[in-house]
């Protein structure tokens, strides 16, 4: 990934090391945002949802793997202005199709754990950062959508609290590639490290913990 050089001049672009113990973060792959014959929101982000399937085979065993899904109940008061900037926020009503995980990831009530939020972050309004810190994970890597919104806002949010935040690139998708790329960019210089998924996957066996839920 190419360097931004106003932020390199700015002495940004410093790096992350992993922590002792991560946790797997999966944002918003609900079918309201993966499945475009369910809400306008949604767009084509196949081949990320399938990495994202094959990050959390291989976390399984070792790091716990959280997935958020947004969802309102009416009249969407948790919505609050947001809903002014996204009338399409409607179609994610709590107990329809739009807010269930996509099926492809094997979302597994059993072991895994599912916050539903109502803002952009994973942290907003949810026990998310009491959670890693009881169970002392202290990094999240990050899959989900979409980068320029809900991936970007958790990842801020994550390194603001203390969790060191690893975006895994293949696993993150955003209905417009110029936004998805330049948030991209602008994470690495800021806010994280944006890996590929074979070092995701490393990170997560060379933790080598048995396989605990949260």
């Amino acid at each position: 990934m190419g360097r931004d050089a106003a932020n390199v001049a700015s002495g940004f672009y410093g790096s992350l090391k992993p922590g002792r113990k991560p946790a797997l973060l999966v944002i918003d792959y609900q079918l309201g945002f993966t499945d475009i014959s369910v809400s306008p929101l949604a767009s084509d982000c196949a081949r990320s949802v399938e990495a994202t399937a094959r990050l959390i085979a291989a976390a399984r065993p070792s790091a716990p793997v959280i997935f958020t899904a947004v969802g309102y109940d009416t009249p969407m008061l948790e919505a609050g202005v947001w809903r002014e900037k996204c009338g399409s926020l409607e179609t994610l009503m709590r107990g329809s199709k739009a807010v269930e995980i996509d099926p492809r990831l094997g979302f597994d009530p059993a072991c895994d754990t599912l916050l539903v939020k109502a803002q952009a972050s994973a942290f907003f309004g949810t026990p998310l950062a009491s959670l890693l810190a009881a169970g002392g994970y202290d990094t999240l890597l990050v899959a989900g959508c979409t980068t320029s919104g809900c991936v970007r806002a958790s990842v801020v949010d994550a390194i603001q609290y203390g969790f060191r935040p690893f975006v895994v690139r293949e696993c993150v998708a955003d209905r417009s590639p110029e936004q998805h790329e330049s948030n991209l960019v602008d994470m690495q210089s800021k806010y994280s490290e944006v890996i590929d998924l074979a070092d995701a996957i490393g990170m997560i066996e060379q933790a080598g913990f048995p396989g605990e839920t949260i």
